[in-house]
């Protein structure tokens, strides 16, 4: 739920109350999770409003457009917890990939999770490059990071697991050749 709140509040301001009536939750869970969040510095409080009866509304907006976690130095069942993500993201692109040739290939499990670490650590690295990016709106520096990232593993493509390596650089060559 804190995600998701931070995810909202990366695009615009809200309340408490705006922010429970679109998660569906009550005001007091809400606040709850703002707590926790603004004690950890992902939120912050950009204003405040009197209404009419007096109460005062608190604008909440996350400190950053897009938050990344680096895994790699976590314990493994804290890093597992974030695999599923990962493994989501390396899906899409692999069968964006597969769309676009006349021989589409799978992947093993132990394939995809290796490609999954692979491109996170990728997009951990590229994404410091970003971080002064406040122009973009969230959806198009997370396209612009990514994009980077497979960039960055083209040009290093011993980082990739073999099978990963021969799709990428497969796609590259064959878009390439049609340009």
């Amino acid at each position: 739920m804190r995600r998701e709140i931070v995810r909202l509040l990366a695009s615009r301001e809200m309340t408490e109350k705006e922010l429970a009536e679109d998660l569906g939750l009550s005001d007091p869970a809400v606040g709850h999770h703002l707590k926790i969040l603004r004690e950890s510095g992902l939120i912050r409080i950009t204003r405040r409003k009197a209404e009419k009866h007096g109460i005062v509304q608190k604008f909440y907006k996350a400190n950053a457009l897009l938050y990344l976690i680096d895994t790699r130095d976590m314990p493994l069942e804290i890093e597992r917890y974030f695999m599923p993500r990962s493994l989501e993201r390396v899906r899409g692109i692999v069968a964006g990939i597969n769309a676009l040739t006349d021989r589409p290939q799978s992947l093993s499990t132990v394939e995809m999770e290796r490609f999954a670490d692979t491109m996170a650590s990728a997009i951990v690295h590229v994404a410091r490059r970003h971080s002064t990016r406040r122009s973009l709106d969230r959806e198009e520096l997370v396209a612009m990071v990514y994009r980077d990232s497979l960039a960055y593993l083209m040009r290093k493509p011993k980082l990739l697991p073999d099978k990963v390596r021969s799709i990428l650089l497969g796609a590259h060559r064959r878009t390439r050749m049609t340009r």
